[in-house]
């Protein structure tokens, strides 16, 4: 077992046995434990639980992220001020300064931890998901679960087909896609044209974004090809959900100086 397997294999427990649990309380709601519709619904529990567990993290992730769009004129305008100095001395005021600048916004140079943090969580639900869709027994999920899930189906396809099985499952496996690609497109569309300043987006890295809005998409639609539909469950929810989480973003805590927060 390697070392990232070592670290993630407690996530995946606790995830596989979330699943579980969900699944347990359909059932004890009347939905037939075998069908498809049962499970889908249970990833779809997961997934919405996870991302609730994880959203104090995400808030602090955009406050932090808010702070450091404020200070970046400051930091500009040191950079600039400082542009061609080599000699420690100048070099020393910089950092000090430029620390000063991030202190007086409130960034901290470990805004990025809330992010880092989701990054085991995410990466677990999606090897569970991954294993339980390609019939492998994980964490809470026995071979009996298991073997019941791939006789699962939705739509008339398993949740362990792919779209390359034809008929039903290609059927289900582009539905899925569509909903996964459409809302991760629509997703980056609203952050790149109403939460993103207008300088963010000159030269280079204005470029980069812009193209980034098509190719996350596209990979997204290449996914759906290879992905088993339980996984494409699973991201056409969680696609939907950070959609969601982004139209709130904009309209409750835009960056400073993007088009949303200048006309609301």
């Amino acid at each position: 077992m390697s070392v990232l397997d070592s670290a993630i294999a407690p996530i995946e427990v606790v995830l596989s046995t979330v699943l579980v649990a969900a699944h347990a309380v359909l059932v004890a709601a009347g939905l037939p434990p075998a069908s498809g519709v049962t499970w889908a619904a249970s990833v779809v529990a997961l997934v919405v639980g996870v991302r609730l567990a994880l959203l104090p993290l995400v808030v602090r992730q955009i406050r932090s992220t808010r702070r450091m769009a404020a200070a970046r004129p400051a930091l500009a305008e040191i950079r600039e001020r400082y542009r061609g100095a080599r000699d420690p001395q100048s070099i020393a005021r910089m950092r000090a300064e430029t620390a000063q600048a991030a202190a007086d916004a409130g960034a901290s140079p470990l805004g990025c931890l809330p992010l880092l943090l989701q990054a085991p969580v995410l990466v677990a639900l999606f090897r569970v998901l991954d294993a339980v869709a390609r019939g492998h027994a994980v964490g809470a999920l026995g071979p009996a679960l298991v073997a019941q899930l791939d006789g699962a189906t939705l739509a008339g396809a398993s949740l362990t087909q792919t779209l390359l099985a034809g008929g039903p499952a290609a059927v289900v496996a582009l539905t899925l896609t569509a909903i996964m690609a459409g809302a991760l497109w629509l997703a980056q569309h609203r952050q790149l044209t109403r939460n993103t300043p207008p300088a963010a987006l000159e030269g280079p890295a204005g470029t980069t974004q812009r193209l980034l809005r098509w190719i996350a998409p596209a990979t997204a639609i290449v996914s759906g090809v290879t992905f088993p539909i339980g996984m494409l469950v699973y991201f056409a929810c969680a696609n939907t959900i950070s959609l969601l989480q982004q139209l709130v973003v904009i309209r409750w805590l835009p960056t400073p100086g993007s088009p949303a927060a200048t006309r609301g």
